[in-house]
C-alpha cells in the first residue's frame, strides 16, 4: 500500500508545482507524452525493471521517482507495525496523512524550493482536526469528552503558533545581520503545520533537527563540490557551492518524521526535564 500511494505522491511532486490535475490524464512520458502501460507502472519494481529509462523513448526516469516510491512504502510498513497492526488506529490513521503530506513537501521543494500554503496552512488546519478527534495525539486520553478534545486542540494551536513564530523571529534576525532574505515564509507556514502535529516541543525539535541535518548532509557536499571545481576550473559548474541557496523544507521535513515517528517520546521528557529543573531553580530563589 505504501508503494501504490508513494506512486501517487510523485504524481503529487510532478503535477502540483505546475498547477496540473492530479488524475487527469494518466501517467505518461513527461517527454514524448506516450501513455505508460500498466506493466510499466508498477511502484518500485517498474524502475528497477527499465533500469531508470523511459521504454517509449530515451527519456531517463528520475531516482526521485524509485526513491518516494521505497520511502513511503518502509514509513507506511513501520507505522502499521509501530501502531501494533493497527490495534492503535488513531496513530496510524495521523501517522499515515503527516508523513504523506511531508513526502510530497520535501520533493517539492527540493526540486522548486516552494511550499505550497495547500499543504503548509492546509496542514496546520488538519493538524488542528486531527488533534480535536483524536486527543492521543497530544498525549491525552482518547475518550469522547469534549473538555479532552477542546485541550488538546488547544495544545495544537499553541504547538502551531510557537513553532512558526520561533523559526520566523530566527530568521528575521539572520535576515539582520546578513542584509539579505535568510530564511522563506514558506518554511515558517511548513513549521506551523509540523507544530499542529507535534506540539511546541516537537516544533523547536524540529528547528534544530533539520538545521543539523541539513549541516551533516550539506557542508560534506559543499566541500566535494569546492575540490570538483577546482579540477574543473575551465568549465562552467552549477554545483552546490558555498553562499548558493538551499531549501530548508526538506530538512524540516525529515525531522518532522523522526520526531512524529520515533523521537517523540525521547525529546518530550527531555524537555519536561528542563522545564522542572528550571522551576525547581526558581522555587529555591
Amino acid at each position: 500500500m505504501g508503494a501504490i500511494v508513494g506512486s501517487f505522491l510523485n504524481v503529487c511532486i510532478s503535477r502540483i508545482p505546475e498547477n496540473k490535475s492530479v488524475v487527469l490524464p494518466s501517467s505518461s512520458c513527461p517527454k514524448c507524452g506516450t501513455p505508460v502501460r500498466w506493466f510499466n507502472n508498477i511502484p518500485i519494481f517498474s524502475w528497477l525493471a527499465l533500469k531508470g529509462k523511459a521504454q517509449c523513448c530515451d527519456y531517463k526516469l528520475p531516482f526521485r521517482y524509485f526513491l518516494v516510491e521505497l520511502l513511503t512504502a518502509l514509513i507506511f510498513a513501520f507505522i502499521f507495525v509501530k501502531s501494533g497492526y493497527t490495534a492503535d488506529p488513531s496513530f496510524c490513521i495521523t501517522a499515515l496523512f503527516f508523513s504523506s503530506v511531508l513526502i510530497i513537501v520535501i520533493g517539492i521543494d527540493f526540486e522548486t524550493m516552494t511550499i505550497p500554503d495547500r499543504f503548509s496552512i492546509g496542514g496546520a488546519i488538519c493538524g488542528l482536526i486531527f488533534s480535536f478527534c483524536f486527543p492521543s495525539l497530544q498525549g491525552l486520553a482518547d475518550e469522547p469528552i469534549m473538555i479532552e478534545r477542546m485541550s488538546s486542540a488547544f495544545i495544537s494551536l499553541t504547538g502551531l503558533l510557537v513553532s512558526s513564530a520561533t523559526l520566523y523571529w530566527i530568521g528575521a534576525v539572520a535576515e539582520r545581520l546578513m542584509n539579505k532574505e535568510a530564511l522563506g515564509q514558506g518554511d515558517v507556514k511548513l513549521l506551523g503545520f509540523i507544530g499542529a502535529f507535534c506540539g511546541w516541543q516537537g516544533g523547536l525539535f524540529v528547528i534544530f533537527g533539520g538545521a543539523l541535518l541539513g549541516t551533516i548532509i550539506l557542508f560534506p557536499l559543499m566541500i566535494l563540490s569546492k575540490f570538483l571545481k577546482k579540477a574543473n576550473s575551465n568549465q562552467e559548474s552549477d554545483k552546490l557551492g558555498w553562499g548558493m541557496e538551499v531549501p530548508f523544507g526538506p530538512f524540516l521535513g525529515l525531522a518532522g518524521l523522526f520526531y512524529f515517528l520515533g523521537l517523540k517520546a525521547f525529546v518530550d521528557s527531555w524537555f519536561e526535564g528542563i522545564i522542572s529543573n528550571f522551576i525547581f531553580v526558581f522555587s529555591t530563589l
